[in-house]
């Protein structure tokens, strides 16, 4: 990836294609540094807290981003610094002398990330999701559709817990509202062989859809030459049910703020 290929992705907007092209010029072939700040208010709207930062670090170099971590939930498990992505020469030393700068009533905690850092956060991460995805918990279950959807989800399960009673050991429940279905998983394929034995039947009033949920056992991709999946393959029930929950994405966030106390 070029300067200009780097830059399309990191700047916003620029007033002409000329203007971009011309910015792409100057830091090809600079050194990029990756800077983190810490101890600004995180009260501050989004763009207020970019300005300062952008002001912070003009004299060091190019600044072509600026990233503050946004907190809806304000979990605590955040890392609130924010990071700015410099080009030039020296940036990286230029930054560092700014640490503890007073800006506006707060004092800039600036430190430099480190390529490696990145790397095994990202390598952490692949081995999170390998994990859940090879994880013998969700090898084997079936989806139900068609209960009473007006019923709170802690009756839902209550109802096909006792359905699926003599299928043996639950290992995984969960009740999806907004697709209006629940996925429940066993430890053994009798299990869900069991299970499956109940699609059709009636309960409360209700007939129940049960079909073989996605997992990595029984929705297995073709390998193709160029890396690509298969058409046709679903991505494993759990996988979209975590992502959504973002346990991964917490796990990455609470690892690196670690390896920065």
């Amino acid at each position: 990836m070029d300067a200009y290929d780097i830059l399309r992705s990191e700047r916003e907007e620029f007033e002409s294609e000329a203007a971009e092209k011309a910015f792409a010029d100057r830091i090809s072939g600079k050194p990029r540094a990756l800077i983190s700040v810490a101890g600004y208010n995180p009260n501050l709207p989004e763009d207020d807290i970019k300005k300062e930062l952008i002001n912070l670090f003009s004299s060091c170099g190019d600044v072509t981003r600026v990233i503050v971590p946004k907190d809806p939930d304000h979990s605590p498990n955040l890392d609130r610094r924010a990071l700015v992505i410099l080009f030039g020469d020296g940036a990286e030393e230029k930054a560092l002398q700014l640490n503890g700068t007073d800006v506006g009533g707060w004092n800039a905690l600036v430190k430099v990330e480190s390529d490696q850092e990145d790397e095994e956060a990202a390598c952490y991460r692949s081995s999170l999701i390998n994990e859940l995805m090879n994880d013998p918990k969700f090898w084997y279950g079936v989806s139900v559709r068609g209960y009473d959807t007006n019923l709170p989800v802690d009756e839902v399960e209550t109802l096909l817990t006792a359905l699926f009673l003599d299928c043996g050991e639950i290992t995984h429940f969960f009740v999806d509202t907004l697709d209006k279905q629940a996925n429940v998983y066993f430890s053994l394929q009798e299990g869900e062989a069991r299970a499956l034995r109940f699609d059709g039947i009636i309960l409360g009033g209700f007939e129940l859809d049960i079909s073989p949920v996605a997992s990595v056992l029984n929705n297995r991709p073709s390998p193709l030459d160029n890396g690509e999946i298969c058409f046709g393959y679903t991505v494993p029930a759990h996988m979209i049910e975590f992502a959504n929950k973002k346990v991964i994405k917490n796990k990455v966030i609470a690892f690196k703020k670690q390896r920065r106390s």
